[in-house]
């Protein structure tokens, strides 16, 4: 995974620099979007990707999130709930990102797509509204299970963050309508796999389990 991230921003200042920039606006959405890149890597993984679509993946995962450069941070940081406006400007960051990533010299057609379909659910639910029914790439789906799950595990001003297991059972629950049920159990074994690999020898002999560090909800 981390030869994956590497490789996936390695020598090209056109991930590190805009990704240096992101830090400077938002903390939050920077890490958000390591995270999630993190996250979509592991999955690719375990789902058998080659290393090339892995790669790719990554790469969408770590833009996905491009568009919110373009929200004021009043907004993107709120404590309370947002205004029916407030909302309609959130709900344009898929749209704004697309356009971002497009208009690189890379060919990023994958992240592109990403960007613009990550908030779309199964059932064609979420945003951007779709102008005829379709179902997103393999990847947006991907990513939209990892983005909600780093995004419910994180606190924000506006919630605490939810335990890992409350977070894969809001996925779960909402498997076939919101996610894609390959993807989620995929995903919820990759969770469950690790957490049984990562344990820690106490003094007395016996071993703890560790839950992998809880990672990113923005408003939806």
């Amino acid at each position: 995974m981390v030869r994956s991230l590497s490789g996936a921003m390695h020598g090209d200042s056109h991930f590190v620099l805009p990704l240096l920039k992101f830090k400077e606006f938002d903390q939050y959405t920077t890490t958000h979007s390591l995270n999630v890149s993190v996250l979509a890597l592991g999955l690719a993984g375990a789902l058998g990707y080659s290393p090339d679509d892995t790669r790719e993946v990554g790469v969408a995962g770590l833009l996905h999130d491009v568009g919110k450069t373009r929200i004021s941070l009043d907004i993107l940081t709120k404590p309370g709930r947002l205004t029916a406006h407030e909302r309609a400007t959130m709900q344009e960051q898929p749209v704004d990102g697309a356009r971002i990533i497009l208009k690189s010299e890379e060919e990023l057609d994958l992240a592109a797509t990403v960007a613009y379909e990550h908030h779309v659910m199964l059932d064609g639910g979420g945003y951007p509204a779709m102008h005829y029914s379709r179902k997103c790439t393999f990847a947006s789906r991907l990513i939209h299970v990892c983005d909600v799950y780093d995004a419910l595990s994180t606190r924000r001003p506006y919630r605490e963050a939810w335990a890992s297991e409350k977070t894969t059972k809001y996925l779960e629950d909402r498997s076939g309508t919101e996610f894609d049920p390959g993807l989620v159990s995929a995903f919820v074994k990759m969770l469950r796999e690790g957490e049984a690999r990562v344990q820690v020898l106490t003094d007395d002999r016996s071993t703890v389990a560790v839950e992998p560090a809880d990672v990113p909800h923005q408003h939806a």
